[in-house]
């Protein structure tokens, strides 16, 4: 017989690449998710949870949100997990280049249906369903003296500043 085998577990290196910010919103996150607060997501919290949000709560969905998860899925697979997704995201910079293309005053808001139709309608097509997901919590209803009154406006520097996990109180400190 040989010598056992050590198995060293190693941080991801996505993991290593998530903000404070983003490590507290995603142990916040897992919180919500354990229902039971037994520390692991089981199919049970998953389906609470979709259900909560309106979404599907079936055992063939809540089958599908788990099978790329590893067993069990408590909290430390669950932020390797999820910064391995978080990681696939484009740079911060990339994505506020892209929103800036649609911003007409350079003020970090663009024009909800402006926005809609490119995503609907050029490349990767979004369903207008999957834009008001996305969108949701970011957008307001534009002022009178915004355009002309009517419809609403998308708060993208705030929509990014969250994916990057920055804090909404970073930037005003840094404004002062």
């Amino acid at each position: 017989m040989g010598s056992p085998r050590i198995i060293r577990r190693t941080a991801s290196g996505a993991l290593n690449q998530l903000s404070a910010v983003q490590i507290s919103q995603l142990k916040e996150s897992f919180t919500l998710l354990d229902k039971d607060g037994n520390g692991v997501i089981s199919p049970d919290d998953l389906g609470a949870m979709l259900a909560s949000l309106g979404l599907d709560s079936s055992p063939t969905t809540i089958s599908q949100h788990l099978a790329s998860a590893p067993s069990p899925f408590n909290l430390a697979s669950y932020l390797t997990h999820l910064s391995q997704h978080l990681s696939l995201l484009s740079p911060a910079g990339d994505l506020l280049a892209a929103f800036e293309a649609f911003d007409e005053n350079d003020d970090g808001i663009v024009d909800v249906e402006e926005l809609r139709s490119a995503l609907t309608g050029m490349g990767d097509r979004m369903s207008h369903e999957e834009v008001d997901r996305a969108l949701k919590g970011f957008t307001r209803r534009r002022g009178l003296k915004r355009g002309g009154g009517g419809g609403e406006e998308f708060r993208y520097s705030e929509f990014v500043d969250l994916l990057a996990g920055k804090a909404a109180d970073d930037e005003d400190d840094r404004e002062e």
